[in-house]
């Protein structure tokens, strides 16, 4: 089973200030998702982590900045996808631009709340492998699925007024592996998702998934993801 992390998990790259004080195994991963212009987060948008009673939700889609791909550079020795969203036009620009980048992949991202989303749903050429990121609720086969290299789910939370629902972990399995269950079968490719232990790990190998992303349990379970190394090697769950 492979491993990455998802969209956002490790920022742009290079993570965040508090990784350092944990051991997380060396994984390809996918950017947080970049726009062109630079976007300000709300800070507010952490709340449903402090509240237990409304959930875990994955914060980053609304809450941190965006640095804008122009202000995004590459970074040695990390095999990373870049993610990104925009409108039709915008796409075909960052496309263009990223054809200059030694990257292992682009992830078209037609599912961010935060952005006008890519609507004309025609797949853009490009020299990289391209991914395809959607919610539970988005058909795949509205798009062209012969460029795409594979989908990945995107945990889209419910928002409330200033706060945030669900979305993300065990709140979102249910929806997610649904998804994933019906598409493996008919050979989509998506990845897992949605993981909070490692019998979950087992359930979306059975359900088809060649690889396993990861998300929002790096901030609710990170020792976990510290351990997926040990699972990674040795093929055991460790204690």
């Amino acid at each position: 089973m492979k491993f990455f992390y998802q969209s956002g998990a490790m920022g742009y790259g290079n993570g965040y200030w508090w990784h350092r004080f944990f051991n997380f195994p060396k994984l390809p991963l996918v950017t947080k998702t970049l726009t062109i212009v630079p976007k300000k987060g709300h800070r507010w948008a952490i709340l449903p982590l402090l509240i237990p009673c409304i959930g875990k939700s994955v914060f980053n889609k609304v809450a941190l900045d965006n640095i804008g791909i122009y202000n995004w550079a590459v970074l040695p020795d990390i095999n990373v996808i870049v993610s990104i969203a925009g409108t039709d036009y915008e796409i075909q620009i960052m496309i263009k631009l990223l054809e200059n980048y030694s990257i292992d992949g682009i992830e078209l991202n037609v599912s961010c709340p935060n952005v006008k989303s890519y609507k004309n749903k025609i797949i853009p050429q490009t020299e990289h492998p391209l991914y395809l990121k959607l919610n539970h609720k988005q058909d795949p086969y509205t798009y062209d699925l012969d460029k795409i290299d594979g989908i990945r789910l995107n945990s889209v939370p419910l928002n409330i007024g200033i706060t945030t629902i669900g979305g993300s972990g065990k709140i979102a399995q249910k929806k997610n592996w649904g998804f994933i269950e019906r598409y493996n079968k008919e050979g989509l490719n998506v990845a897992g998702c949605s993981f909070t232990s490692f019998d979950d790990i087992k359930r979306l190998e059975d359900l088809g998934c060649k690889e396993i992303g990861i998300g929002s349990i790096i901030l609710t379970n990170p020792a976990l993801v510290e351990r997926i190394k040990y699972y990674r090697l040795r093929k055991i769950s460790p204690g």
